[in-house]
């Protein structure tokens, strides 16, 4: 990944942190259900698979992309 791509791909994986992070502070206080604080989140579309932890992340090619191992490297499963 070049340089430029990662500063805009942790620019966008801030973004998406906070807007899940303000989607987890309102279920959980409007549905009493836990869902904070966040730990990982999860996308695949196109060509792309991406796994992000905290501030470390995993980007993939789908095709070449297995989500199991994917998943128990990130305790999601």
């Amino acid at each position: 990944m070049s340089k430029e791509m990662a500063e805009m791909t942790a620019k966008f994986c801030g973004a998406v942190n906070m807007n899940f992070d303000a989607l987890a502070t309102a279920y959980t206080q409007l549905y009493k259900m836990k869902w904070v604080p966040q730990h990982n989140w999860m996308y695949s579309g196109g060509d792309w698979t991406v796994l992000i932890s905290g501030t470390r992340g995993v980007f993939v090619q789908t095709s070449k992309a297995d989500l199991e191992k994917l998943l128990k490297a990130s305790g999601l499963c």
